[in-house]
């Protein structure tokens, strides 16, 4: 039986398609509040309030927050890799595969947003910082199949039916 569901992969063509989809969705929120917070302060000879003035320290700790928050999520993404190389049908491999890539791409993207939202509405360049910083986190991570046969350390036979169009038992 077919597991539905946005995890529930059973070709390769479906695969390529959400793990793009969970990447490109994930870099999109933090890389459109920063381009937000940068045509808002960055105007040549004017300069605009921030919304709301916060305390130095307080800027220092969500810096903090949203770097801990995105490497919790490639922790949790490094956590999840070895159930999902224990699996013994590569559809559940691949199928636990997308979920630790979920926490892999989806934490850093909150944590960007929540930046790039802060970056917005004060102006502080420690959070412009962070969210350019995360963005290039992701962008180094960007998903590929042969990344994916990497990590699930396939066997010969796996990759090539993993490669092909084929429907995975």
């Amino acid at each position: 039986m077919q597991k539905k569901g946005f995890f529930g992969v059973t070709r390769h063509s479906d695969f390529v398609h959400r793990l793009d989809t969970l990447f490109y969705s994930s870099i999109s929120a933090p890389l459109i509040l920063f381009f937000f917070g940068l045509g808002r302060y960055q105007l040549s000879n004017n300069y605009i309030s921030p919304y709301i003035i916060i305390p130095e320290w307080l800027v220092w700790l969500l810096v903090i927050f949203c770097f801990g928050t995105s490497f919790l999520g490639i922790l949790l993404y490094k956590k999840r890799i070895p159930d999902a190389k224990s699996q013994v049908l590569l559809r559940w491999k691949v199928q636990h595969f997308l979920r630790a890539s979920s926490y892999k791409y989806t934490l850093p993207a909150f944590s960007g947003s929540f930046a790039g939202l802060g970056y917005y509405m004060t102006g502080e360049t420690e959070l412009a910082i962070v969210v350019m910083s995360i963005i290039t986190l992701l962008v180094l991570q960007r998903p590929t199949s042969k990344k994916a046969c990497k990590e699930l350390s396939l066997q010969n036979d796996e990759i090539s039916l993993f490669s092909s169009e084929q429907t995975w038992s």
